[in-house]
């Protein structure tokens, strides 16, 4: 069977209310109480992620600081293997396979001209960029829990950023019908965070794009590595 999730961002009263209906249902909930990107795992039916997880996995708290300024910030992620259509509700989106191949790709000098897109500069939180204060320490227990070897965290932070540009104010795109679908601009080692690309915090003006996972979605949700998946806005 195809790899399909559905994607849904709920208030409180709702989210309680869904979660009830499904456990009279005999379908248990995993809550994601570290990596935020553990509902996507294919053997994980129902997930969620409450608002207090974003900040609590001291790995990823930097790269979460994308969800406090979203204007999904205080609701409950809400990750499905199956429709929630009798519930009433729609999916924000839904991410599938895909055979997508990217035509281009930036080289290094582009991907540092990225960072400072105009769309990306204005809409960025803070502290994303803010690796000065960061323990190197932590920054190098990155790249070690995320197997990417052979290079430094600095070299790799480029692309991270005008990775996720790319969602923002793209550069690197397909079109169709004049639909423009931006896609991710590198292999998985040198990604970050595409849970925001899949979790529609990042990029969500774009009815279609195609993400590659990160090295954590591939440690943690066992996604493919460096195969871009579709991303399709439903709302």
């Amino acid at each position: 069977m195809q790899y399909q999730r559905y994607i849904y961002w709920l208030e409180e009263n709702d989210f309680l209310s869904i979660r009830d209906n499904l456990i009279e249902k005999n379908i248990s909930l995993l809550e994601a109480k570290k990596a935020v990107c553990i509902p996507l795992a294919k053997n994980v039916e129902v997930g969620f992620v409450p608002p207090h997880a974003w900040e609590r996995y001291e790995l990823c708290k930097r790269q979460m600081s994308w969800y406090q300024i979203s204007a999904h910030a205080g609701r409950t992620l809400l990750v499905s293997s199956f429709p929630l259509d009798e519930f009433g509700i729609l999916p924000e989106a839904i991410v599938k396979e895909s055979k997508f191949r990217p035509p281009y790709l930036p080289d290094d000098a582009e991907k540092k001209r990225m960072r400072y897109r105009p769309g990306y500069e204005k809409v960025k939180p803070p502290q994303w960029e803010d690796i000065e204060t960061e323990d190197p320490a932590q920054l190098d227990r990155w790249l070690k829990i995320m197997g990417v070897r052979g290079v430094t965290f600095q070299q790799v932070f480029d692309t991270h950023c005008a990775n996720h540009a790319n969602f923002i104010d793209p550069v690197y795109f397909i079109t169709d019908k004049e639909e423009v679908i931006p896609y991710s601009i590198a292999k998985t080692s040198h990604i970050c965070s595409a849970c925001l690309e899949f979790y529609n915090i990042v990029g969500s003006e774009f009815r279609r794009k195609f993400v590659v996972p990160c090295p954590g979605a591939v440690l943690f949700a066992g996604l493919p590595v460096n195969r871009h998946m579709e991303v399709v806005t439903v709302k």
